[in-house]
């Protein structure tokens, strides 16, 4: 067996690997309940009605035979007999479905519902066929991903559902039943987690496609059982760290984003080479949709997508600066008819964090200026107050989440490239032991002479909360202490809040070069990167382009 460098891999992975197997095999996780409560309301079932009246049923099936509360039966009419073309021996009959209904009352030997679509009378069958059902699944940020991810694989495992993912960002009901609606599942998942004594608890809910509540359900998951997928999922990195996608692309792109920006409930790939903006889809391959140039004299050096209006079509921020550094700018457009309708513009710098607007200055002597400050929208955008009141954090320095008590934390890279957490009162509690590495974008300070050197601002590099963990850009230079060099490879980490400081894993390891960017949709990764001193050295043995952009898409499943 191969790792992704060529490599055997360990034999203590191999073995832990079988441990985990056994264990799995003869004990329960502590979420079993949670699977079987799950499978409980679409065990396969056939009962005949023994009366209807008034819109409710009654059927001769109850909790001996694994009617539960909740369960969705079709209602099917009998027709006539088929029989054998041969031996003209009966075989059945036909039958075709003309409602619904739903079980609201159950006793040992039978059952009450309501019909909710359709008809039905005496004497028609009512069932729970054994066709995979089509489940849509949703973990909101405070859900530990390596425990929404050993549920999902159980659920899956099961062989009863179809699951559909969720986008892991922040989603009302209404939402999820739009997403429901369009990927045609019949019964939606919300996992959440809070805290209870101290205790962790993972939570359940279960909805119908039409918003009605199933059931609601919760289980206490003891802290070694959570390490314990951690550590198990750190031993198999190198057999999962293989990208599930590769392109080279011909040309320099620097910024990436991942969303659906023309409304058609598939994402799209947003790349910049700082001129020009292009989409693309990938599902399927790699497509070229539209291309844009942005023309004028200056180069985008951020990019976020967003969805202002809860319309499901994510807008596209940008903030660019001039090739003089005089000014720095920031957009708002809307994909309209593959051009950028404009939305809005203003001087300084924009973020979209957590879901909010970011705004703040710009200036020639120190980059970034003045306090932080959130846009509220509403048709237009207006600036609000001081949205993260922390002395000393620039706009892009920070991401923001929560511990279990649902207290707010920060974490920030400092001037050292240290990465640092401050509790809710901005004082640092955690430091990184190490740098993570230098940045990509810097920029000269305004000074008042050639002889005087003020330094440089930069713009760091991305991290992202993804389910309450942070992913951060670890760098390793070409030449140590000189960062201005280059890079020969770069890192994507995950980061956690363990009560007291943070810990991390690696999430994907030796990604070639520099790391420009990346994006986080659903449960994939998309990374894009330059090769060493910005050659693809194989390319020249195959008379190919070795000048190119590499952009890799990963799972993040089992990590």
């Amino acid at each position: 067996m191969l790792n992704h460098r060529g490599g055997r891999i360990p034999v203590f992975v191999l073995l832990f690997t079988l441990c985990l197997a056994a264990f799995a095999g003869a004990e329960e996780t502590p979420f079993a309940p949670l699977v079987e409560r799950t499978l409980s309301f679409f065990r396969p079932l056939s009962a005949d009605v023994v009366s209807f009246e008034d819109g409710s049923l009654r059927i001769n099936a109850g909790s001996e035979r694994g009617v539960v509360k909740g369960m969705r039966l079709v209602v099917l009419r009998k027709g006539e007999y088929f029989y054998h073309p041969v031996t003209r021996e009966r075989l059945g009959r036909f039958e075709r479905p003309i409602g619904l209904m739903e079980v609201v009352e159950v006793d040992e030997g039978g059952s009450t519902g309501r019909l909710i679509q359709g008809e039905a009378e005496k004497g028609d069958l009512v069932r729970m066929s054994a066709t995979r059902r089509r489940l849509l699944f949703y973990q909101d940020d405070r859900v530990d991903y390596y425990l929404a991810d050993a549920y999902y694989r159980e659920l899956k495992g099961s062989g009863r559902f179809d699951i559909v993912d969720a986008p892991n960002k922040a989603m009302g009901r209404e939402r999820l039943l739009q997403l429901a609606a369009s990927e045609k599942a019949e019964v939606i998942l919300v996992l959440t987690s809070e805290t209870k004594d101290g205790k962790r608890h993972l939570r359940q809910t279960l909805l119908w496609d039409d918003g009605t509540v199933l059931a609601e359900d919760s289980v206490e998951i003891p802290e070694g059982f959570l390490k314990g997928l951690r550590f198990g999922s750190e031993l198999l990195l190198a057999v999962e760290n293989e990208p599930l996608l590769s392109y080279d692309l011909s040309y320099g792109a620097e910024l990436l984003g991942a969303g659906d920006v023309n409304g058609d409930g598939r994402p799209e790939l947003v790349m910049s080479s700082g001129m020009d903006i292009r989409i693309y889809s990938y599902e399927g391959g790699l497509g070229l949709l539209h291309k844009i140039d942005v023309g004028g004299d200056e180069r985008i050096v951020w990019m976020d997508l967003h969805d202002l209006d809860g319309d499901g079509r994510e807008e596209i921020f940008l903030t660019a600066i001039t090739s003089d550094h005089e000014r720095v700018n920031s957009y708002v457009y809307r994909l309209e008819g593959g051009r950028l309708l404009p939305l809005w513009k203003t001087e300084g710098f924009v973020r979209v964090l957590d879901g909010r607007v970011l705004y703040q200055g710009y200036s020639t002597v120190e980059g970034y200026s003045g306090p932080l400050l959130e846009l509220e929208y509403d048709g237009g955008f207006r600036k609000a107050g001081r949205a993260v009141p922390l002395e000393g954090i620039n706009i892009y320095d920070f991401v923001s989440f929560k511990d279990r008590e649902g207290r707010r934390l920060y974490l920030y890279i400092n001037e050292e490239n240290q990465l640092v957490l401050l509790n809710t009162e901005g004082l640092p509690i955690w430091r990184s032991p190490d740098d993570m590495g230098g940045f990509v974008k810097e920029f000269a300070r305004e000074a008042p002479t050639i002889m005087v050197d003020r330094g440089n601002w930069h713009i760091p590099d991305r991290m992202v909360i993804n389910n309450n963990e942070a992913m951060v850009v670890k760098r390793e230079p070409l030449v140590e202490q000189a960062t201005t060099i280059g890079y020969k490879s770069s890192e994507l980490h995950a980061y956690w809040y363990n009560g007291m400081g943070m810990e991390d894993s690696v999430l994907i390891d030796d990604i070639p070069g520099e790391l420009l960017d990346y994006s986080v949709h659903g449960d994939r990764i998309v990374v894009l990167s330059r090769p060493l001193l910005g050659i693809k050295a194989e390319n020249i043995l195959k008379g190919e382009n070795p000048f190119v952009t590499l952009l890799r898409i990963y799972s993040l499943r089992g990590r």
